[in-house]
């Protein structure tokens, strides 16, 4: 089953009506007091990952259930440039940015990168966020504009490399996200950004 879609802006609007949502999603496919809330705290998550974003570019937002899982989908149009990455991010004078904090920001921190449009300029900083990430692989040669990220490599990765990844380590254990959902992709086509979190129904 797939649900309504809603509109997610900036700040509150459409976030009530996506938890609202959330939440008769939870109650249709059965889930017990503990599981609803966790879905809707990946709910809250995925707005905010995406809201900074949001302000300018309105993002979709729906639940699509089956036998296994429940997803929340979060779907936004990121026409990015350098000036906009730099309001989204806050980056500091020294080049780095000052807001890639947590999971939740790095995953941030890296659709700001890819979005870049493709030329001299930014191909540094899209590298750059590629290497942080440990992002995966591209989705094929010819997809130059076609990028996806999973959060149980990006995890495995992490893990397999626990001495010289401390940092990112102590994100995924403090990680909301990273202890209630089963996995998180992020998949990136040109500037069309899909967030989706999957758990287990």
């Amino acid at each position: 089953m797939k649900t309504e879609i809603i509109d997610v802006f900036s700040g509150k609007d459409g976030r009530e009506k996506a938890l609202d949502l959330t939440e008769r999603t939870a109650a249709y496919c059965g889930l017990d007091k503990k599981n609803s809330l966790h879905l809707r705290l990946l709910s809250e998550e995925i707005v905010e990952l995406i809201r900074p974003f949001t302000g300018m570019f309105p993002g979709d937002f729906w639940l699509e259930t089956n036998d296994k899982n429940i997803e929340i989908h979060l779907k936004t149009e990121i026409p990015m440039d350098q000036q906009t990455k730099k309001e989204l991010l806050s980056v500091s004078t020294s080049g780095k940015n000052s807001a890639a904090k947590g999971l939740i920001g790095r995953i941030r921190e890296m659709i700001a990168s890819v979005t870049l449009p493709s030329d001299p300029e930014t191909k540094m900083l899209t590298d750059e966020a590629m290497s942080l990430m440990s992002l995966g692989s591209p989705m094929g040669t010819y997809y130059s504009g076609a990028y996806s990220w999973s959060m149980k490599t990006y995890a495995a990765s992490v893990n397999a490399n626990s001495s010289d990844k401390e940092e990112a380590k102590d994100e995924l254990e403090k990680s909301i996200v990273a202890n209630i959902a089963d996995e998180v992709s992020v998949n990136i086509v040109d500037s069309t950004v899909e967030v989706v979190i999957f758990k287990a129904a």
